[in-house]
């Protein structure tokens, strides 16, 4: 009896010195936890980053390290734990200075990495490839939260993003035409006087190749390789729902994306649309969907920001998105008509475009430039007379 009475003693102990212990760390100021939690886990994280560095700028032989590593954080990554296990120092990236940016192997793989996770979420989640809103059922804006800081500091990672994009939705086939005039003008002799004043040719064959080709034509992912296997494997799904999927992640990229890389990411949007649009007889349902898609993201971004931003913003949007989007909208609307006459568009489609249209058209009459007040004055003695 008295050992019984001993032990159950014993056991009130324990469970007193537990509850004790736990009332202590409640009562700790939550900075100290969290300060705690952020030692922890840039302790735990920053060694294995920096352990996927070991062939010093070279591309290892085995991705498998690699893959289980940024795998890992893209499965535990959020707002609250963003800026502890991201690489966002650039020594964490391979970078070799610390101004500098990561090497195209890294980038390449990464952004093949954190795409197919992305599109995976997409396609088990139907809901949020039709709507791009934040809500409890759609949980790819909170990952693009998240991973926002690391896009900022790594300009060579949002153009291997974009090159992933341009690899799935077969960009370098709509712009073939393109690529092969600027190629054929770097060819030509410079200093020839027969060229005219306005000759593309007179440019330096690597302004042409380097810079221009560049900024039209985002560069490719290899077409094949180590790089590639094991990062983004889409065979055994049909050819149309992956670019589906792309186009929903896309679009979320484009609404969702921090402010820093705007300029990056409308640029590639608007030249997606028109090299989608360049021809609108010959269009087929699916680039119309793409078209209509990405551009209405991208007016979805800009009226989004219309009711927050500052005058020096919607200046620019007004100088470097404002004309684009309205001459596209037109094409647009050009290449669904044609469908429509031909009875080749579907419904699903057609309500995309409207949607494109209507939120091209509210950007549209938000940016539209105040008439003068002079100009008001001189309407008003008009009416009057």
């Amino acid at each position: 009896m008295i050992l019984v009475a001993l032990v159950v003693l014993g056991e009130l102990v324990l469970k007193i010195m537990e509850d004790v212990a736990t009332w202590r760390v409640r009562r700790l100021p939550q900075c100290i936890i969290e300060a705690s939690e952020d030692r922890i886990d840039v302790a735990h994280w920053a060694p294995r980053w920096r352990r996927l560095l070991r062939t010093k700028g070279r591309a290892p032989v085995d991705y498998k390290e690699f893959d289980r590593t940024v795998r890992g954080m893209l499965n535990r990554i959020s707002i609250e734990n963003a800026s502890r296990i991201l690489p966002l120092e650039p020594s964490l990236r391979g970078a070799e200075f610390p101004a500098g940016d990561s090497p195209p192997w890294w980038t390449t793989r990464f952004a093949g990495l954190m795409l197919n996770s992305y599109m995976q979420v997409i396609h088990t989640n139907r809901y949020a490839r039709g709507l791009i809103i934040q809500s409890a059922e759609n949980v790819l804006p909170g990952y693009l939260d998240a991973v926002g800081p690391l896009l900022v500091r790594s300009p060579q990672l949002v153009s291997a993003v974009m090159g992933w994009f341009a690899r799935l939705l077969h960009w370098h086939d709509l712009r073939w035409m393109t690529t092969r005039l600027l190629l054929l003008a770097a060819r030509e002799d410079c200093r020839s006087h027969a060229l005219p004043p306005h000759a593309l040719s007179r440019l330096p064959a690597e302004i042409i190749r380097g810079r221009i080709l560049s900024f039209l034509v985002p560069s490719r992912t290899p077409a094949t390789g180590e790089l590639l296997q094991g990062a983004f494997d889409m065979s055994n799904r049909p050819k149309e729902e992956v670019e589906m999927d792309a186009v929903s992640v896309l679009a979320h990229i484009i609404v969702f994306s921090p402010l820093a890389i705007w300029r990056q990411l409308s640029a590639f949007g608007f030249s997606l649309v028109e090299a989608t649009l360049v021809d609108t007889k010959k269009n087929q349902e699916q680039q119309v969907y793409l078209a209509a898609s990405v551009l209405s993201s991208l007016a979805q971004r800009i009226e989004a920001r219309m009711g927050c931003a500052g005058k020096d913003e919607l200046q620019q949007y007004c100088n470097e998105d404002l004309g684009p989007l309205s001459r596209l909208t037109s094409l647009l609307r050009e290449a669904a008509d044609a469908r429509r006459h031909s009875l080749e568009l579907s419904s699903f489609v057609d309500c995309h475009v409207q949607v494109a249209i209507q939120k091209s058209h509210i950007v549209q009459e938000g940016l539209k430039p105040e008439p003068a007040s002079g100009e008001n004055d001189r309407d008003h003695a008009s009416l009057h007379a």
